[in-house]
């Protein structure tokens, strides 16, 4: 159970505390006592990750084998992947053009009505021709979508996008690895950018969007280009049939790319969806080793930088998790593994911070912990520790009676 955005920094709106400390937590503070405790990093311990990333670590993947959010997307989008091509994560956005040092970021357009999506849709579908590649847009949400790039193709190539409010907008480069096809694709897909730019200021939602003080989305912003690679599917590493139930669209990439069953929830209010992912994913375990529910919920509230709204989101969370308190706890041989997904920072300029996130598992051989509540700092006390890179999926794999023995595990061997 991934509930994405849920570690979080002590607040000074919240009297030095964290909102997972604030909220109301009934049903998980029961869970607590019921498990062990213990936090979750993907990497090195004070570096910021990308959720999908550390979703992806998470199931006991390395950093390296990242494919990339443009891949990623591609097969969330339902393409049909090919090694030969490049893809590439594109999201609409707002820039502030008037800057000395030149373009930042004002917001992204997330806030788009399905109307103006709509019509923004109609600028971005038509296919671009450069002389030796073709470039065309696939939506994956409002304001995101996946650029595949067609023809004489490098991947490694620099982002646009700063990911961050505030930061400056940088022309895509070929990075210092990469040669003159690089180079030539980083110019035809910044000739790309350019045109579809000018189209957005032409655009006549930017026009009704200033009228009602609102900001144009004035250009598309590029990160994550990467071409398709080999990986072992979850099964063939570490030996579950995997299912995931998620609504992310890079998360549900994740679980194709790893030959999972995948299947996507839409979004609603916090309570309902996640009590939805429960009745689709329960009857999963009669089938599958390993199922996974995840929701974005905490890591949404983060981003609206409010943190009475962020514990008001994880107490509607905490009311859903009654369900798995009458269905899944009582029975014997399931093992019930919360995380926190990647830590996030509802006070700050940046969404993602470099603490461990929260983690508990409850089953019958997870030894129980001193966890009185379901929060950072006590969960960091109880029974599980500190965990990080594969040693999360490994930990799955020992309360699951398959605990992989060091030199006889293909992974475990180095």
């Amino acid at each position: 159970m991934v509930l994405d955005g849920l570690g979080d920094q002590a607040l000074e709106a919240l009297g030095g505390r964290t909102p997972l400390q604030v909220a109301r937590t009934p049903q998980l503070d029961h869970l607590a006592l019921l498990g062990g405790g213990g936090s979750y990093h993907p990497g090195r311990r004070g570096v910021a990750y990308f959720s999908d990333l550390a979703f992806f670590m998470a199931m006991g993947y390395f950093q390296g084998e990242f494919p990339g959010r443009g891949i990623l997307g591609g097969y969330a989008a339902g393409l049909s992947v090919s090694p030969e091509e490049v893809y590439v994560l594109a999201s609409l956005a707002s820039l502030e053009e008037s800057c000395p040092d030149g373009p930042v970021l004002v917001e992204r357009g997330g806030d788009l009505d399905s109307e103006e999506w709509e019509e923004a849709l109609e600028i971005l579908s038509y296919p671009w021709h450069g002389s030796g590649l073709e470039i065309t847009f696939h939506p994956l949400e409002v304001g995101i979508g996946i650029l595949r790039l067609e023809g004489e193709v490098d991947p490694r190539i620099t982002d646009s996008d700063p990911s961050h409010r505030g930061g400056r907008i940088y022309k895509v480069m070929p990075r210092n690895e990469g040669g003159d096809l690089a180079s030539y694709t980083a110019g035809e897909l910044n000739r790309y950018l350019d045109e579809v730019a000018c189209r957005l200021k032409e655009a006549p939602f930017n026009a009704r969007r200033i009228k009602e003080g609102k900001n144009p989305m004035n250009a598309l912003l590029v990160q994550g280009a990467g071409k398709d690679r080999s990986l072992p599917f979850l099964k063939e590493r570490w030996g579950f049939d995997g299912a995931l139930v998620a609504s992310e669209p890079f998360i549900l990439g994740i679980g194709k790319k790893l030959g999972m069953t995948v299947i996507g929830v839409g979004e609603g209010s916090p309570k309902k969806e996640l009590l939805v992912k429960f009745k689709e994913a329960l009857p999963l375990l009669e089938t599958y080793s390993l199922v996974v529910i995840h929701t974005r919920a905490p890591k949404l509230a983060s981003r609206r930088h409010n943190p009475w709204e962020k514990v008001k989101v994880v107490e509607e969370l905490d009311g859903a998790f009654f369900y798995l308190l009458e269905h899944l706890v009582p029975r014997e041989e399931r093992l019930l593994v919360v995380w926190g997904g990647s830590s996030t920072s509802t006070g700050g300029p940046y969404l993602y911070s470099g603490d461990p996130s929260p983690l508990l598992m409850v089953g019958p051989r997870v030894r129980r912990g001193p966890s009185l509540k379901f929060d950072e700092p006590s969960l960091a006390y109880g029974s599980i520790g500190f965990l990080r890179r594969e040693e999360l999926m490994v930990s799955i794999l020992s309360h699951s009676r398959r605990a992989p023995l060091w030199g006889r595990h293909p992974v475990l061997q180095a």
